[in-house]
């Protein structure tokens, strides 16, 4: 798909048309959680309950980030591509959160969401549930990367290419997992629990841009703080 839009040249008019559309399909709020949802932040805080009986996700997606990471910063800092604010005219399209003009290619944010889709799929417990799980998770991680149109952050180039490069990511994460096996003693468990915490902590003083889901993001933290305390219990039952 990425590959199909970059030799159209329809680019930008993919974009205009999909953030025009957007503002009929939800708020403004609502767009800006969905889209704080697809940060690093949101990502762990998300994920941090799982850590009681799957902790294998959040391992697999730690061990995938830094391959994400130097996927999205690297490819931001190589092309230096210009966001839909620094070409556009100001009040031509809808601007929701804070304003980003450099650095576009790819997404950052599509490429966590699809970094923790692949590793929720690929690593799933059941294999008889896995089909079903991938359309709910894919679908999730299609709309967080939608939400970066939505919010006039990104072009869906940037979106798509993102995509790939997250879904590259957690499957070699996935693939570590099952070789670096620190996810399956109580130390790693604990370990992952402590960043998890730490991170979602940050959340409550961290601005990440988006004021319209203020109260999403401080729950957000509270479900991230809660899930990793879950964790730390059971695993001090044990």
């Amino acid at each position: 798909m990425a590959a199909g839009l970059a030799l159209s040249g329809h680019n930008q008019a993919v974009f205009l048309r999909i953030n025009a559309a957007s503002t009929e399909w939800l708020p403004p709020a609502l767009w800006s959680a969905i889209t704080l949802s697809g940060s690093v932040l949101g990502m762990i805080a998300l994920l941090a309950p799982t850590l009681k009986t799957q902790p294998r996700w959040l391992a697999a997606a730690f061990l995938a980030a830094p391959l994400g990471v130097l996927f999205s910063q690297g490819g931001k800092r190589y092309f230096d591509v210009m966001r839909p604010a620094g070409v556009l005219e100001a009040g031509s399209f809808q601007q929701i959160g804070q304003k980003l003009y450099v650095h576009a290619f790819p997404s950052g944010h599509s490429t966590t969401a699809f970094l923790v889709a692949a590793v929720l799929i690929l690593a799933w417990p059941r294999d008889d549930r896995r089909g079903r799980a991938a359309l709910v998770l894919l679908s999730l991680a299609a709309l967080i990367g939608l939400s970066r149109i939505a919010v006039g952050a990104h072009w869906p180039l940037d979106v798509l290419v993102g995509a790939a490069g997250g879904w590259l990511a957690g499957s070699l994460g996935v693939w570590l997992s099952g070789r670096l096996r620190f996810w399956d003693r109580p130390g790693g468990v604990r370990a992952m629990a402590a960043v998890a915490v730490a991170t979602s902590l940050a959340m409550i003083f961290v601005d990440l841009g988006y004021p319209q889901a203020h109260l999403y993001q401080i729950g957000l933290a509270a479900w991230g703080i809660g899930g990793a305390a879950a964790a730390l219990m059971r695993d001090r039952e044990r």
